[in-house]
């Protein structure tokens, strides 16, 4: 904010010092462009006006004006502007708010005039001036001689971003699209294709063009809309597509068709299957880690007591979705998607003939759209049909709990998938009539997977991969949110010799079958996928537990000691998948006795 304020501040006193400079030149055209990078990559990016979110955009002049063009510096290394076949250089600005600019006469003929940072050129921070009415091709192609003159026209569409057949999409506004699904979009070779964007829902959105050079700034906020336009200066079909991370694999991406192509049949993406890639698409490296990054862990004996007895309740239930920045590992930090700002979500305690009325709220300043699926929900998506929640809206429905168990429960907003290993997922339990057997310690344990863009190990702040996410190819799996979270001395597990543990073990997910395992012990007890109405299972060593599922362990423990929890698929454990069980009191030398040594696993 203090950047966008800093800018702003800039620009007014460059406007006011050009009202009040004593000259005789009339300047009939002006751009702002800043100097950032955008996907990895140092680029010019267009402010306000038709190219206001655009990258490296293409501006426009009339032969013989004057035209003014003021660089800002976003802080990230030092830039200039200059146009090589005029002679015309800025200056070097090197801090974060510094502002150049370039004046000149445009040349009395048309053309095609590029303009480039002098260090990056080559690396792509390069665009076009166009005089007159004219096209260019490709930036590679571009020459200081006039380009054939253009002979098409404005071609105008509009879309709105929302929800249809379960996909998030662009729908079609207006004319031959209107209520379409990710419309097929239509132009000849020399038109000029206007497109305003809305969102529909208020979450973020874009659109992208590659083929084009279309970058689009976010819109966001319900019924707020940007407006881009571009050349079309080649002929055939090509991808447009929202690049907010997921959107795309969600169903944001339709058709651009330029010249006599024809859409080929079942060529619209968003009505074929994700087959996978193999490799992930290439992304920047990680940015420096958020030093306001907050503990996203679930403490695992952050859970409510067990119920008094009693008859069936009427019970409201108050959930938040919360994206923020949390810390993953030392070092490193990730955009996680929570509910009540923790990872797992709260455990939610209910028994089996209780009422429930569920409230979602949707913070203002989420980018994404949310909902909640309750795996314990008699009813259509388990209540994620009620509670598809845009930004700053709230929704609700009731449910009776027909059944004992302990569910998992989850965003069920598309892509489902994304939203659950961002980390949008808890267990409500329901109690059976009675209750359960008292035990001594109960603990609240999640299993996940996160799909981060940089490999396992990276410092910084990390970005999501939903093509790894789509390939299941996880670089973390975690317990409660992050990595090595319970085995840390603020949120292990604890026990006393003699005593009796229980522990409400669910996969969130999304993909990935848990063995769990707690080494050194037997599971005296294991309710098997969490059913407290069939007789437990006894003596058990590992339990399956499937994405989406649960279980429920009880054991004494007889030792001291430290005693880890894991997955049996032991890999995990090298991608942060452990946690400790510390156990305290007196040696019982008749059921074991021994020293630990060091490097002693398992």
């Amino acid at each position: 904010m203090k950047q966008i304020q800093r800018f702003w501040f800039v620009l007014l006193v460059f406007v006011l010092l050009a009202a009040c400079s004593p000259t005789t030149t009339v300047v009939n055209t002006e751009y702002v462009l800043t100097a950032t990078m955008r996907d990895g990559k140092f680029v010019y990016l267009g402010v306000d006006g038709d190219i206001n979110g655009l990258v490296n955009p293409v501006l426009r002049a009339k032969p013989g004006e004057r035209i003014t063009i003021m660089l800002v510096n976003s802080g990230e290394g030092a830039h200039d502007i200059v146009f090589p076949a005029l002679n015309v250089a800025s200056n070097k600005i090197t801090k974060q708010g510094e502002t150049t600019s370039v004046t000149f006469t445009v040349p009395e003929q048309d053309g095609a005039l590029e303009y480039h940072d002098s260090g990056l050129e080559k690396l792509g921070m390069k665009g076009v001036l166009l005089v007159g009415d004219v096209i260019v091709g490709e930036a590679q192609e571009i020459a200081e001689v006039s380009a054939p003159a253009a002979s098409g026209v404005v071609v105008e569409y509009a879309l709105e971003s929302g929800l249809m057949d379960g996909k998030m999409v662009f729908i079609g506004k207006g004319g031959e699209i209107d209520g379409q699904m990710n419309p097929d979009l239509k132009a000849n070779v020399g038109d000029t294709v206007k497109i305003t964007l809305a969102s529909g829902e208020g979450a973020a959105h874009n659109l992208y063009l590659d083929e084009f050079g279309v970058q689009s700034a976010d819109v966001v906020g319900q019924g707020n809309t940007i407006s881009f336009e571009f050349f079309v200066d080649k002929e055939g079909t090509f991808t447009y597509y929202c690049a907010i991370a997921g959107h795309r694999q969600a169903g944001m991406e339709g058709k651009f068709i330029a010249g006599s192509g024809v859409a080929s049949a079942g060529s619209n993406l968003s009505n074929a299957s994700y087959t996978g890639s193999g490799e992930s698409v290439p992304v920047a490296a990680a940015g420096p880690a958020d030093p306001n990054a907050v503990d996203i862990v679930r403490d695992p004996a952050d859970l409510p007591a067990p119920l008094p007895e009693r008859g069936p309740e009427k019970l409201v239930v108050e959930l938040e979705t919360v994206e923020l920045v949390g810390k993953l590992a030392d070092g490193t930090t990730f955009k996680y998607w929570t509910f009540n700002g923790k990872v797992p979500g709260p455990f939610i305690r209910i028994r089996v003939g209780d009422t429930v009325e569920v409230h979602l709220k949707n913070l203002p300043d989420s980018m994404m759209a949310h909902s909640v699926d309750f795996h314990a929900v008699t009813g259509p998506g388990g209540g994620a049909v009620a509670t598809q929640t845009q930004p700053g809206g709230e929704t609700m429905f009731t449910f009776k709990a027909l059944n004992p168990g302990v569910y998992v429960y989850h965003c069920a907003t598309p892509m489902v998938a994304h939203h659950i290993a961002n980390g949008m997922y808890g267990l409500i339990l329901v109690e059976p009539e009675g209750g359960l057997p008292p035990v001594d310690r109960e603990y609240y344990v999640m299993q996940g997977e996160l799909y981060t863009a940089q490999p396992f190990g990276t410092s910084g702040a990390l970005s999501d991969d939903t093509v790894k996410l789509l390939d299941e190819n996880p670089e973390y799996f975690v317990f409660n949110g992050a990595a090595m979270a319970l085995a840390s001395d603020e949120h292990a597990l604890r026990a006393n010799v003699g005593e009796t543990v229980r522990i409400y073990f669910g996969v969130g997910g999304p993909n990935f079958t848990s063995s769990f395992h707690v080494i050194g012990e037997i599971f005296d007890r294991v309710y098997d996928q969490a059913s407290l109405s069939a007789a437990p299972l006894t003596d058990v060593q590992t339990t399956l537990v499937p994405p989406g599922g649960a279980t429920m362990v009880e054991f004494t423990v007889d030792v001291p000691g430290r005693y880890i929890l894991v997955d049996h698929a032991l890999s995990r454990l090298q991608r942060g998948l452990a946690g400790f069980l510390l156990v305290e009191g007196e040696p019982n030398h008749e059921v074991y006795m021994g020293e630990e040594t060091e490097g002693s696993g398992h």
